[in-house]
């Protein structure tokens, strides 16, 4: 019997949400609330869709990092000196673990406070190295949204290494906000 091969071609339409030139936005009248958006919305605020570019969710990011499992060889034992690098895309400050020698399975249970002005609009990188006599090397890294932790306020999870041949991360968040709306007179 013949092996049936086929082809899926897929279009996205990529719309930015308040373009004004060129061709008309098809889903102007469809705009849906995102689930982060669903529960800033409330009775007693009257949160609007339109609106939703002036909310800014800043708060206090608690991170630690608690371990990491089957991380890949990084030297010729057939062992690594791990340690992880964390920081918020729009942030300057990096946070690292201390390095754990000589294993595949690192414990670290170190925890770190990033102060985060705008919640919705970055993103954490957790970045795994292997120390080194004369320098470090990349193993993998995640890159996390911040919405779970605005969401859920505090929750524990396994992240696969991105870029890495094996490994993963087990993560603790927890999320302290105090919710503030841009003065829209100041920003315009």
């Amino acid at each position: 019997m013949p092996k049936l091969v086929g082809k899926v071609h897929l279009e996205l339409l990529y719309y930015p949400f308040e373009k004004q030139e060129g061709v008309s936005n098809p889903f102007a009248g469809q705009i849906q609330l995102t689930a982060l958006e669903k529960v800033l919305k409330t009775e007693s605020n009257g949160y609007d869709v339109n609106q939703r570019k002036n909310v800014i969710t800043r708060g206090v990011l608690s991170v630690t990092v608690i371990s990491a499992e089957d991380i890949p060889a990084m030297d010729v034992m057939g062992k690594a000196d791990p340690f992880v690098v964390l920081y918020l895309k729009k942030g300057e400050t990096k946070k690292k673990t201390r390095v754990v020698t000589e294993t595949l399975n690192p414990i670290w249970n170190q925890t770190f406070d990033f102060v985060v002005e705008d919640a919705l609009h970055d993103l954490l990188m957790v970045e795994v190295w292997d120390h080194d006599t004369f320098g470090k090397d990349y193993i993998g890294r995640c890159i996390l949204t911040l919405t779970r932790a605005i969401l859920e306020g505090e929750f524990q999870d396994t992240y696969v290494l991105q870029g890495a041949k094996s490994g993963k991360l087990n993560l603790h968040f927890k999320w302290t906000a105090q919710p503030i709306y841009r003065d829209r007179d100041r920003d315009q």
